[in-house]
């Protein structure tokens, strides 16, 4: 059976003939001496997230990668102008159903996603009593519900400068993704976007990257980002020839991987409470690391900082403005704002820099803020930073 359209979204161009359109666009941007925007796309859907303990139900949140992604990338990502306490300027794509329990306050996505007739995807969280480590999960994860999937022509008919997909229960389909590819100068990946399989009972699964039909667009994105879990089978030793690889390690911290190097990133530490979006905060820390201009491997600390951010907390987290004004002083002493920072994985500056040390230690007092906050959590609280 066809999956529902979204309601009131119009038929994207194809693919070559909006090639052509957005690309007169940008020229016509260019020879009027516009800066191009730093505009995102983010593709992922949100999800409704339900956490259990020993059979009892202990949370209910927003969920999905998009919820947590788009959390971080408005509260870190450069600002166009001076001063502008607007949100970041970037698009998500996400798709619930008429169920979507969090359209309005107290807790609202941040960006409206498209409305579908099938029912919101929704994922039970099963945790263990057991100690997390960076290889074994503390959690089983099972799909109960799944939204209908996103399509080339769910996505904006324009260019962006990055695009990140980000696909929690296979929603991203391989044609959306190359979509994704010819709309965004840079595309950054989610493995769990790929590799998630569902059993029968909607238990979360992995398959082997190799054979996949995304495999082929392994060349033309610029970052994959895995946890440890996911690593082997993702493939890293094969996959790195063809893009930047990071593997999360949980409070081990992350290491990159590229054709001809590598390098380990150190975690902050952090009180686990709930690891769900862990790596997506890592993701959308990392990218918009990038965006201020950091190297790879400078840009991991900041993503590693978000992750550790994300445990502390249930659900998608709530940044103190003064965690936050810090971070952004940090960045605005160190960077160089970029109107169109290069993030392409092929031409990327992967080292870390002669600040790396301290940019780390920098961040590492800000992160004594997170111990201001002492939220209660019945699901978990073990003192690892965990990275999904």
């Amino acid at each position: 059976m066809a999956p529902a359209p979204a309601v009131a979204m119009p038929l994207a161009a194809e693919p070559d003939d909006a090639d052509g359109e957005v690309d007169q666009q940008q020229q016509q941007q260019r020879d009027e001496g516009e800066p191009p925007a730093l505009e995102g796309l983010v593709v992922g859907s949100y999800c409704h997230d339900v956490l259990l303990r020993g059979g009892r139900v202990v949370g209910e949140t927003l969920g999905g990668a998009a919820a947590f992604v788009s959390n971080v990338l408005d509260a870190a990502s450069p600002r166009a102008e001076e001063g502008e306490e607007e949100k970041a300027a970037f698009v998500v794509v996400s798709k619930v159903g008429h169920d979507f329990a969090y359209a309005s306050a107290p807790a609202p996505a941040r960006r409206p996603p498209l409305l579908c007739a099938a029912p919101t995807t929704s994922f039970h969280a099963q945790f263990s009593d057991a100690a997390a480590s960076a290889h074994a999960p503390d959690r089983e994860l099972r799909r109960v519900r799944a939204c209908d999937p996103i399509c080339p022509a769910d996505l904006p008919d324009r260019r962006f400068a990055y695009g990140l997909a980000v696909g929690v229960a296979g929603e991203v389909l391989p044609e959306t993704l190359e979509r994704m590819i010819r709309l965004c100068r840079a595309v950054l990946v989610d493995a769990q976007a790929l590799i998630r399989t569902f059993d029968g009972d909607g238990a979360v699964r992995h398959v082997a990257l190799q054979g996949t039909p995304y495999e082929r667009l392994l060349p033309r994105v610029a970052f994959l980002k895995a946890s440890s879990e996911e690593a082997p089978y993702v493939g890293v030793e094969t996959a790195r020839r063809q893009c930047c690889v990071i593997v999360t390690e949980g409070r081990e911290g992350c290491r990159l991987y590229w054709d001809c190097g590598e390098a380990r990133v150190a975690p902050f530490p952090a009180v686990q409470v709930d690891p769900t979006g862990a790596g997506d905060s890592f993701l959308s820390g990392f990218a918009a690391g990038l965006l201020w201009g950091l190297s790879a491997t400078d840009a991991a600390l900041l993503g590693n900082f978000f992750g550790a951010v994300a445990v502390s907390q249930i659900g998608v987290p709530t940044f103190r403005p003064k965690m936050l004004q810090a971070v952004r002083q940090i960045l605005e002493e160190k960077t160089t704002k970029l109107y169109s920072p290069c993030i392409n994985g092929a031409t990327c500056t992967f080292e870390r820099s002669n600040m790396h040390d301290e940019l780390h230690a920098s961040l590492q007092e800000v992160a004594k803020l997170m111990s201001e906050q002492q939220p209660t959590d019945p699901a978990d609280a073990n003192g690892d930073i965990c990275s999904t």
